[in-house]
């Protein structure tokens, strides 16, 4: 059963945030998500999460599901099976060591949902969960996302594996942070609402 059938029969949210961690917009979604008691899950981009090693750690900390992007954000489609899997192993070791950890893995979401071959198979041989989504915020630019919209993403199928992105804007877009929060305010206030449950990745995965 894919993800985003399983959210729907769960009745479930699951907030996820790609291109992550940024220095701004993470921690302010993380105290709205504080503030509503939700968990999300963060598919954090390694070459952001080496510079944003603290942010990483609160994240962690907080309870919320780290998961990975890769480290580049590659497109497996445009290069060779030798850097995509070389992205997929930075990726998780600049999670382990901003964490201070060794896991040998993290679940992987590929950059513009796309695999090779190759990259498909490593992760299948190694029992990677290949998270995707089932609806997108579209705030990857100004004049796609509607926060009062992002209701109808969540009762549509009365839950949904939402798809939205967590990195910092160049100043002039500072518009679109600001339409992101209150999108996700938007967003838990109506599965609450909706007596839906709001889970992480693995939380539905389990399900």
């Amino acid at each position: 059963m894919s993800l985003a059938k399983k959210a729907s029969k769960a009745g479930a949210l699951v907030l996820t945030f790609d291109d992550g961690p940024g220095s701004r917009l993470t921690p302010a979604i993380l105290r709205i998500l504080s503030e509503h008691r939700a968990k999300a899950t963060f598919f954090l981009l390694g070459r952001n999460v080496a510079q944003h090693k603290q942010i990483t750690r609160q994240i962690f900390d907080e309870g919320h599901e780290i998961c990975s992007h890769g480290y580049d954000h590659v497109d497996h489609w445009t290069v060779s099976p030798v850097r995509a899997l070389k992205d997929i192993k930075l990726g998780w070791q600049a999670i382990n060591s901003a964490l201070g950890i060794n896991r040998s893995a993290y679940p992987f979401r590929p950059p513009r949902g796309r695999l090779n071959l190759i990259s498909l198979l490593y992760l299948l041989f190694r029992k990677v969960p290949i998270v995707y989504w089932s609806s997108d915020l579209g705030d990857t630019w100004l004049d796609t996302i509607e926060p009062q919209k992002t209701s109808d993403l969540v009762n549509k199928n009365h839950g949904t594996v939402l798809l939205a992105h967590d990195f910092d804007r160049a100043e002039n877009e500072a518009g679109v942070e600001n339409l992101i929060l209150e999108a996700i305010q938007i967003t838990i206030k109506t599965a609450k609402q909706s007596r839906m449950q709001i889970l992480t990745v693995s939380e539905l995965l389990n399900k």
